[in-house]
């Protein structure tokens, strides 16, 4: 076939099967057809027929001198008939050889995992020549590089020349420069995962996603530039203002004091202490006083661009962001440093960050299902085709396999009739095989029985409680009745599983992953047996701490309980779903463990030995180490304080810690994030719609009909016992029943004989009769139903009169009550009601003195607003009733219900003493702004509704999450029950010399135990759920890994291994469980979007075109403006808007810009004087150019060019500080924030650079398209964060200050401090210390006063202890913000980008929708919104150009008036009496007309759909009339014959507008008719 196409001269893309094969599994696996895989097609005589604008038909010389090329030689020496050439290449396409190459390239991997360095450069050596073989054998096959086939063609290939070159230069001397070229050799480890198919398959697609992200890694990059620009300006050289000893420098030096690690300024120095900087007396910087971990080696600054540019960076992933916040506002004024860190932080790690998420989920979206149909169409004709093949298959199958059954049946049975087996023999086999099939039925039947399960389930749970039921003082006899409950149910496993083997066979058992996982734990405790009673163990009571590690696996039968049981029917959904789509991801972390290797052995060969391993607790010396650094890399956790300590000997491990970020954790994690995503939910679905739940109601019905049966065979005992007791009654009974018979026979006769004369008709008339009689005796008791349910009701209810004219009264009444609840000033007094309740709320704080006027204010204003809330409830009541109907005041809204329970406790403590209680259940009024919200912005009317049904959904989830902690923090309980503790109170001379607990009491310390340990299974939950929530979990992994044994010191480092139980938890954890959240809040935010919008009955089709029809509703007509026509206008005018000038004003902009990142810390006069003066000059011509602008657009400013606004404001600001501000030299705060603005200012004008690039600022379009959903959530943010901050001032206010909360930067004595300190509990930097701090009680080492009110707190001062309740706080905090609140924020984020992708790529663009505004702006310059016919015609026509529509499918002469029929647009006639179009009805019909012409789709107006019609304001300015465009080429036919009759009768003015208006009347009555 190929040799015929190239003889033809057809070229193609032909394609191999191995490629197709690495497509297919690239599809299944990594689901991102539209990021990471093109289209491509294996053409033959069908597709050439079908496809041939796809093929390319080329001239026969060129085609036979391609054909010449590709018999070129190899090496000049080889060609394609050499018979070396051909056993090479027959060689190296040898699966064996393959597996060769794979194994040595696994080989490889050994020498940079070992320390022993002559045997790793032996093996690397080796290696290396085995490799250098292969890529000669290949380019002898291949060619070197001038074929298209070639081998350094291909870029895995010349990764692999180029690492066998550096491998030679090992043998050079260790040196920086040398090092960084030996670590290109590194490149063989990519060899690995090129030999594995899928594994590359998985590498080129996550390289090649690259590509996509620059649409938001161009923005991120610009922002980044734009705060670091910000941030040199502001915090320039404030890291050298610290406490000084003396007031000025001695001898040329003023030395800081090294026991205050903190910048100073806003705070204030200790006494005796001075706050200075040295630049103040140009002294030259000390480098040694700032290279403290407190101040991160003193590479966290604002000196320089480089050094701002790095600390921005690390707010990317919310790296260590507080710890930098609190060091810098300490020395600038805070509110402006935390509006600064926090603008940065929700700008880059909540938006953009996630709009990285949100590019990669966007690939398993649809895009456009109008431009899908068509494929879609044949997509399901193909699963068709496919299903009925299947099917096909599926019997042909079966029909073989009944005939090969049915032939060995027939040669058995042959070959037992000629067999010579006896007959006692042949009797004895058949017995036997009788008895075996007996058996197995027996085992079936027991092994699917409800009684067997129920057993081996209970022994689940029995095993588990025996496992969890374990705690630090637990006794010694109850815990070996532990063990002999635990013993007896391994016996029983082995029972089990033999039984289910026996029943249902080896391959259906293990047919399933669940009994292959359970069976493993089982024969994990069969060897634990085993290998106990090998070494003379005891097996029940052992208290060995490795055997109850290994007994305690027996509680991940669990996961088999929650797996089957139905009864928990969430669980067994969640459970099921998230082990399928982490079968589903294998490859994917498989690329993972790869990519983790490669980042470690860089980075041993890197950084190894830099360090010592005393000052580091991540660090590179070994390979194990190396892992456990890189692993780090992809959970962001402490990496930066790793490159810090590092940076300070090579600055190689900036360029190595944050290209491995970026790789790790900016891009594979989210990634990954967005596979999870998308499998789990349809996991999800398709769990769902597999798995029923049970049926409860069938379920008591089949209970109630078992008690039932037992009630009848009771009843049928006593029926039999009394019929025994009267069998003498019954037999003189039988003698007088004779009689009775006998007598009844002869009236029967008689009988019989009478009705034998009467006539058939009369029979049949009396039977009606009697029905009729029936059916009206039926009526009667129905009426007499009624009528005493009536009287039954006026008894009930003697006060409800049935005087219709009162309760008509009622109704009135009701309806006015309504009319003023529902009143704009009604619902404008009760916001103002709960305003007032929230500012008292937040004015009541615990330091607010009882006695004080302000207290008795407030308790005044609670009071009036507990009353004026007690008759807004009445009102509403009255008006609509309580809580029967759907309109009542309860059932309304959810925000009601909170209404009437927070005003029913407000009114109980009017009458009580102030409490806690009552002040959290007051600050729950703000939760009524959300409701007022909902009205006012779409988005959080959504958010809202979200959010509801999110916390149901969270509920479930969390128990489940629950579950796993409990599991997989049994492991630790088993462990570290009681070794948590360590020795407070000493030195650290002494530290060194303590052993044990009585040690540390002899040198007099504390023997103390850790708030977040393990010595209970709640305990290892709690530490374990910090671990997968917190950022910088690292300390309690040093803690965890330090402990040594019960009563002994902990010692760093002494089982690292613990490494690994933290790492594969955090997976666990946080990769598993919080992206399950994310999952399903994000599915909940979608599902609920569509219902609130009504479309959840529309096609995909139809919301598309809503989608379009919304977008063109927002746009407007746009006016042209002329240019003046005098000389100062004209050219005041081109200084503006002329290309040249335009140039001028943006080499201007970027000169700027370029002058402000030049400013470092220490620079010199001159040259500070210079930037200075270019700034100057910069803001003088931009003043220049605004001014220009605005007397060039006069009047119509605001229109034309809204951004001028920002300019004005941004010159204002500017001239104020070059002439004014940056005078005041003691004003250093003023001057700082003021040139901070005057900079934000300034380089956001670079904007009008991104405009002039349409790639760039459709990049900024998607940053903009989530803005207003970041908003909305920002709002639904603060409202909960200043319910928890009132709660949190109430509960902690009085606490003493310790180690985190030391009563500056953390805190709740304050209203502000308090939700920052809850902003960054939200953000998971390391909240636990905050909680540890919260929950400290009065200890040995601790001494604090429960202080219970204000006049304790005077008394005592902030020495207050903690409280337990802290643990709720927290961790309610916790499970409400950060995995709902937060993961919405995602969800909107998601969503947001998810419409602006459609609207991007729908079927009718935003920038196609620009384009028809351009185009009716040439015909309606004034933007009246208004066209005549005839420039109709005209638009039309560039209107389907722009849509990709021919013109002679809409303007065809023949179809004209077809095309204004399916148009169907209302005609309007203006103040002229001039008929024509508007704008938003012109270009929705054309715009439907276009999609339904070029996609061929129908049916995208939905009859089904309600929404809200958009008026716009122009449309009252003419008068519709009843016509439409199907009408309009009557009235232009009558026009033409009206000016006829005119011509020829001269003199007649008027036209008979009567017989006109009946001609249009009589068509429209026709084109009723035919649409009927």
């Amino acid at each position: 076939m190929s040799q015929t196409l190239n003889k033809l001269g057809i070229e193609y893309k032909e394609i191999n099967q191995i490629q197709v094969e690495e497509a297919t599994q690239s599809i299944k696996q990594m689901r991102l057809e539209q990021v990471l895989i093109g289209e491509c097609e294996n053409f033959g005589w069908q597709n050439l027929i079908n496809r041939h604008d796809l093929i390319i038909v080329k001239s026969l010389e060129k085609s036979m001198k391609e054909q010449k090329k590709a018999y070129n030689q190899t090496l000049f020496i080889f060609s394609n008939k050499n018979p070396i050439r051909k056993g090479i290449t027959k060689l190296i396409r040898n699966q064996n050889y393959t597996y060769f190459i794979t194994l040595i390239a696994a080989l490889c991997l050994i020498p940079y995992c070992i320390n022993e360095k002559r045997l790793a450069i032996s093996i690397e050596v080796v290696c290396n020549i085995i490799f250098g073989f292969d890529i000669l054998l290949f380019i002898i096959a291949y060619g070197v590089i001038l074929d298209k086939k070639s081998y350094l063609r291909d870029c895995w290939n010349i990764a692999n020349v180029l690492a066998f070159i550096f491998t030679w230069f090992i043998f050079l001397e260790d040196n920086k420069v040398n090092d960084v070229i030996k670590t290109i050799r590194l490149l063989r480890l990519f060899r690995l995962i090129q030999e594995i198919p899928l594994l590359r398959i998985q590498f080129t697609a996550y390289v090649s996603s690259f590509l996509k992200l620059k649409q938001v890694l161009i923005p991120i990059f610009l922002v980044m530039i734009y705060f670091a620009i910000i941030g040199l300006h502001l915090f320039i050289g404030l890291t050298e203002r610290r406490c000084r000893l003396t007031p000025e420098p001695v001898d040329g030096v003023w030395l800081a004091d090294d026991d205050v690690l903190k910048l100073c300024g806003i705070w204030q120095c200790p006494e005796e202490l001075y706050c200075g900087s040295p630049v103040d007396y140009g002294l030259p910087k000390n480098a040694t006083e700032n290279d403290v971990a407190e101040f991160n080696w003193d590479f966290t600054r604002f000196d320089d661009f480089f050094h701002s540019l790095l600390v921005v960076f690390t707010f990317l992933n919310v790296t260590g962001w507080s710890g930098t916040t609190f060091m810098f506002w300490k020395a600038m004024t805070t509110y402006v440093t935390a509006t600064y860190f926090l603008v940065l932080i929700v700008l880059l790690a909540f938006i953009l960050s996630n709009l990285l998420l949100a590019l990669f989920y966007e690939s398993f979206m649809e895009k456009s299902s109008i431009k899908n149909s068509s494929s879609k169409a044949k997509k399901q004709e193909q699963e068709i085709e496919d299903d009925l093949k299947k099917k096909n298959q599926e019997q042909l199958m079966n029909r073989l396999a009944l005939m090969s059954k049915q032939k060995s049946q027939l040669v058995s049975q042959n070959q037992s009739f000629n067999g010579q087996l006896n007959l006692e023999q042949q009797f004895q086999f058949d017995q036997t095989i009788f008895q075996q099939t007996q058996q197995i039925k027996f085992f079936y039947s027991l092994s699917n029985s409800r009684n067997f399960n129920f057993i081996n389930n209970l022994c689940i749970i029995l095993s588990g409680l025996a496992i969890i039921i374990d705690y630090k003082d637990i006794s010694k006899k109850t815990l070996e009745q532990l063990q002999i409950v635990d013993f007896f149910c391994i016996i029983y496993s082995l029972v089990e599983m033999a039984i289910l083997i026996s029943g249902r066979g080896l391959k259906g058992y293990f047919s399933k992953d669940i009994n292959k996982f359970d069976f493993f734990v089982i024969f994990s405790q069969w060897i634990l047996v085993f290998v106990l009673v090998v070494i003379n163990e005891p097996l029940i009571i052992n208290h060995n701490v490795y055997v109850t590690f290994f007994k305690s696996l027996k509680i991940l039968r669990i996961f088999r309980f929650v797996y089957n049981a139905k009864l928990f029917y969430k669980i067994a959904i969640l459970m099921r779903s998230l082990v399928l789509t982490l079968t589903r991801l294998k490859n994917i972390l498989a690329l993972w463990a790869c990519l983790v290797i490669l980042i470690a052995i860089v980075g041993k060969s890197l950084l190894q030995n830099k360090l010592k391993e005393e000052y580091m607790t991540i660090y590179y010396d070994d390979f194990g180490s190396a892992l456990m650094a890189a692993v780090n890399i992809f959970y962001n956790e402490e990496w930066h304080v790793t490159m810090y300590k590092y940076a300070r000997h090579t600055y190689v491990s900036f360029f190595f810690s944050i290209l491995s970020v970026i790789l790790g954790q900016i891009f594979f994690i989210r990634l990954l994030m967005a596979v999870f995503l998308n499998e789990f939910v349809q996991q999800l679905q398709k769990v769902e719609n597999e798995l029923k739940p049970i049926d409860y109601k069938q379920f008591i019905q089949l209970i109630v009909q078992l008690l039932q049966f037992k009630d009848k065979k009771k009843k049928k005992r006593i029926i039999n016992y009394q019929s025994q007791k009267s069998d003498e009654k019954n037999q003189i009974e039988e003698q007088n029943n004779k009689k009775e018979k006998k007598e009844f026979r002869k009236e029967n006769k008689t009988n019989s004989n009478l009705n034998q004369n009467i006539p058939l008709q009369e029979l049949e008339e009396l039977q009606n009769w009697l029905q009729v009689d029936q059916q009206n005796q039926e009526q009667q008791e129905i009426k007499s139903n009624l009528s005493n349910n009536n009287n039954q009701n006026e008894k009930e209810n003697p006060q409800n009169p049935q005087n219709p004219t009162q309760s008509k009264i009622n109704n009135d009444n009701a309806s006015k009550i309504r009319q003023i609840v529902d009143s704009f000033i009604f619902q404008l007094f009760s916001l103002l009601i709960v305003l007032a309740s929230t500012i008292r709320v937040g004015m009541s704080t615990p330091f607010l003195d009882p006695n004080s006027q302000t207290s008795q204010i407030l308790k005044i204003v609670n009071i009036i607003t507990t009353i004026l809330f007690i008759i807004q409830i009445i009102l509403n009541v009255i008006a609509r009733g309580f809580i029967k109907g759907e309109e009542s005041y309860i059932q309304r809204s959810p925000y009601n219900a909170l209404n009437v329970l927070v005003t029913l406790v407000e009114t109980i403590g009017l009458f009580l003493p102030s409490h806690t209680i009552f002040h959290f259940f007051s600050s729950l009024r703000i939760l009524e702004f959300i409701r007022i919200g909902t009205y006012l912005s779409q988005s959080i009317n959504y958010i809202s509704q979200a959010l509801v049904k999110a916390f149901q959904t969270m509920l479930q989830l969390s128990i489940f999450c629950f579950i796993i902690l409990l599991i997989y923090g049994t492991f630790a309980t088993k462990i570290l029950k009681g070794q948590m503790y360590y020795c407070s109170s000493i030195s650290e001379e002494e530290e060194f010399e303590i052993n044990d607990k009585w040690d540390c009491m002899d040198y007099g310390g504390s023997w103390v135990n850790r708030i977040l340990g393990y010595d209970n299974i709640f305990d290892s939950a709690l530490t374990l759920f910090i671990t997968a929530t917190t950022e910088a979990w690292l300390e309690l992994l040093v803690n965890t890994w330090s402990a040594r044994g019960v009563d002994l010191t902990p010692v760093n480092n002494h089982n690292r291994w613990w490494a690994v139980y933290y790492q594969v938890f955090f997976f666990i954890g946080n990769i598993c469980m919080l992206n399950m959240f994310i999952s399903l809040v994000v599915e909940t935010y979608q599902q609920t979007k569509i219902k609130a919008q009504g479309m959840s009955e529309l096609n995909s089709n139809q919301r598309e075109w809503l989608s379009i029809k919304e977008s063109i509703n927002h746009l407007k007509p746009r006016r042209l403006y002329e240019k003046p026509k005098t000389k100062v206008g004209s050219f005041i005018y081109d200084i503006a808007e002329s290309k040249v000038t335009k140039y001028i004003w943006h080499a201007i902009i970027l000169l700027n810009t370029f002058t402000l990142a030049l400013y470092y810390n220490r620079q010199d006069k001159y040259f500070t004087d210079a930037l200075d003066y270019i700034n100057l000059i910069c803001t003088i011509a931009f003043t220049v150019e605004v001014l220009s602008r605005v007397i060039a657009k006069f009047p119509n400013i605001y229109d034309r060019d809204p951004f001028i606004i920002v300019d004005a404001i941004g010159i204002i600001i500017n001239l104020i500080n070059q002439f004014s501000i940056s005078q005041m030299n003691d004003e250093f705060y003023l001057r700082r924030g003021f040139e901070a603005l005057s900079v934000a200012f300034q380089v956001l004008r670079n904007y009008y650079i991104i405009k002039r690039f349409p790639e760039l600022e459709k990049l900024f379009h998607t940053i903009f398209s989530v803005v207003p959903s970041a908003l909305s959530m920002l709002f639904i943010m603060f409202i909960f964060l200043f319910i928890f901050a009132c709660l949190g001032m109430d509960l902690f206010g009085y606490l003493r200050p310790q180690s985190k909360m030391e009563g500056f930067d953390l805190h709740f004595k304050k209203f502000t401090t308090a939700m920052f300190s809850l902003i960054r509990v939200a953000s998971s930097e390391e909240w636990w210390a905050l909680l540890i701090d919260s929950v400290h009680v009065r200890t040995p080492d601790f001494a604090c006063i429960y202080i219970k009110g204000y006049e304790e707190f005077q008394e005592y001062g902030y020495n207050g202890c903690g409280t337990y309740w802290a643990y709720v706080f927290y961790v309610s905090f916790h499970l409400i913000f950060s995995l709902v609140i937060l993961n919405l924020f995602i969800a909107s984020i998601l969503g947001a980008y998810d419409e602006h992708a459609k609207q991007e790529q729908s079927a009718i663009s935003k920038y196609q929708l620009h384009d028809v505004l351009n185009y009716w702006a040439q015909y309606d310059p004034n933007g009246t919104g208004f066209l005549n016919y005839k420039q109709f015609w005209k638009l039309s026509s560039e209107i389907a150009i722009c849509f990709g529509v021919p013109v002679k499918d809409l303007l065809d002469p023949a179809n004209k008036k077809n095309f204004l029929k399916a148009l169907n647009i209302p005609l309007y006639e203006d103040g002229e009496g001039l008929i024509g179009y508007l704008f938003h009805d012109v270009i929705v019909s054309l715009t439907r007309l276009s999609v339904e012409l070029k996609y061929n789709v129908r049916d995208l107006e939905s009859d089904t759909y309600k929404g809200k019609e958009q008026v716009h304001q122009y449309y009252k300015k003419f008068k519709k009339t009843p016509y439409y465009s199907g009408q309009m080429s009557t009235m232009i036919y009558l026009q033409g014959k009206a000016r006829m009759l005119i011509n020829k009768r001269k003199g007649i003015k008027f036209l008979d507008l009567g017989a006109l208006k009946q001609e249009l009347q009589n068509q429209n009555e026709g084109d009723k008719f035919d649409k009927s």
